[in-house]
């Protein structure tokens, strides 16, 4: 009869490993944030308006920021470049020129 305390010692070994596990992830950005930090970084890059976003869309899970927010312009005659704005806690951490592991080409774009 010790199969009712092991099966107690076993479901609480899997109820830490399941404490462990990470809750389902960060929350993307709120549109009023991402609005105020498209506009400055459309301004500090000089990019013609108008502008148009995608996302925001999940990051690759081994990188440090879970958001990823595509800019890119949408202007005739403009070449198309996309910046890619990295996203932690609801607040930009950076961003940079889209690389394809940011997967913006991939991206439906609207406008902003």
């Amino acid at each position: 009869m010790a199969v009712g305390p092991l099966a107690c010692l076993a479901l609480a070994g899997c109820s830490s490993i399941l404490d462990a596990l990470p809750d389902g992830g960060e929350k993307a950005p709120k549109a009023a944030v991402m609005s105020v930090d498209l506009k400055k970084v459309g301004e500090e890059t000089k990019l013609p308006q108008p502008w148009q976003i995608a996302g925001p869309i999940e990051a690759d899970p081994v990188t440090v920021t879970p958001w990823i927010v595509c800019l890119r312009s949408n202007a005739p005659d403009q070449a198309r470049q996309t910046y890619a704005l990295f996203y932690k806690g609801g607040k930009l951490q950076s961003y940079r020129f889209a690389a394809i592991v940011d997967r913006c080409d991939q991206q439906s774009f609207r406008s902003f």
